[in-house]
């Protein structure tokens, strides 16, 4: 007859969490070398931006005078 011993118990590891594999990098990852000129041409446009601001406040300021000067001559007349 078997006596009542201690069983051997299978070992119940809890599963560690999940880890994503890591991602392989894409052949062509789309990262593609500027040309010279690109850059240039990406430092111009805040230079045209700037310039098209100016010219604005220019006109603006033109016309602001003008008003300003009809109203002085209509008031000395």
């Amino acid at each position: 007859m078997v006596t009542g011993g201690a069983r051997p118990r299978r070992g119940r590891w809890r599963r560690a969490k999940a880890t994503r594999k890591p991602e392989k990098a894409a052949k062509n990852s789309g990262q593609t070398t500027v040309s010279p000129e690109e850059v240039m041409m990406q430092c111009e446009q805040p230079d045209r931006l700037l310039l098209s601001a100016l010219k604005y406040w220019e006109v603006e300021r033109e016309l602001i005078e003008e008003r300003v000067d009809a109203i002085r001559s209509a008031a000395a007349s």
